[in-house]
């Protein structure tokens, strides 16, 4: 299967402001995600209270321990 995706500015710009460590790991989980979004190094997950309040489905992938991104 594949998928379509495209980061925002609001994502980038956020990107820009983490500590250098940070951004480092989120740039290699990002690597990850191009390749396979639900890889389990990502540790995606459903969130089913914005899937509900959007209508549709919204997951989240871990980066760090206190970092995740949505898509």
């Amino acid at each position: 299967m594949s998928y379509q995706f495209k980061a925002s500015r609001v994502f980038w710009k956020n990107l820009s402001k983490l500590p250098e460590r940070q951004q480092a790991s989120a740039r290699a989980a990002f690597k990850i995600f191009q390749a396979a979004p639900f890889d389990a190094r990502l540790r995606a997950h459903r969130i089913n209270s914005l899937s509900a309040y959007y209508g549709k489905t919204v997951y989240a992938a871990a980066v760090e321990e206190d970092l995740r991104v949505a898509f």
